[in-house]
C-alpha cells in the first residue's frame, strides 16, 4: 500500500517544511532503515516544497500492520497538521524500482 503523507508548514507550532527535512537526515539511521525493510517498507522518500509550503512523505509498506508495527518501535508520532492519505491505483511510465 502506498501512503502519502503531507505536513502544511508552517505547522500550527511552527516548524518549517525544510525543518521537518532536515531533522529526518541524521533521524534516519542504519538501524532504522532495517527495520523498515524488516516490517515491509518497500520504498520511503521525502521532499519539502520549493516555497516551503508542505513537507511530503511517500512509503510504500506490504502492511498496514507492518507499518504500524515500525512506528512503534521508533515511536515515530504524526508532525502538527499531518495527514496521511492511502493512494489507490497504479499506473505510470516506469515501474517501480
Amino acid at each position: 500500500m502506498w501512503i502519502l503523507f503531507q505536513v502544511p508548514c508552517p505547522t500550527p507550532d511552527g516548524q518549517t517544511a525544510k525543518g521537518l527535512y532536515e531533522k529526518r537526515i541524521p533521524w534516519i539511521t542504519a538501524e532504522m532503515q532495517a527495520s523498515a525493510v524488516a516490517h515491509g517498507c518497500r520504498f520511503h522518500r521525502a521532499w519539502y516544497a520549493e516555497d516551503g509550503s508542505a513537507f511530503y512523505a511517500l512509503a510504500m509498506w506490504e502492511t498496514e500492520e507492518g507499518a504500524s508495527a515500525f512506528f512503534s518501535e521508533w515511536d515515530i508520532r504524526s508532525e502538527s497538521g499531518e495527514i496521511g492519505i492511502v493512494l489507490e491505483g497504479d499506473v505510470g511510465l516506469v515501474p517501480v524500482p
